[in-house]
């Protein structure tokens, strides 16, 4: 899939990754809880409208632990 609805999942899935990076990175749990949350649901609509974000971004939320 390509045009504006793509570019925008894109757009959110590099901002949830970024979330989730400084989350980790601060090791403020709450945060990561909320961004878990945002990479999650934008990886579930990336490939239910098939849209790549990446194969190394699909799996950056995985092994995540508290």
């Amino acid at each position: 899939m390509s045009g504006p609805f793509a570019a925008a999942i894109r757009e959110r899935a590099r901002s949830a990754r970024e979330a989730l990076e400084r989350a980790r990175r601060d090791h403020d749990v709450d945060e990561l809880l909320v961004a878990e949350g945002e990479w999650d649901d934008v990886v579930r609509l990336a490939r239910a409208r098939g849209v790549q974000i990446g194969a190394e971004d699909a799996n950056s939320g995985e092994g995540t632990a508290l």
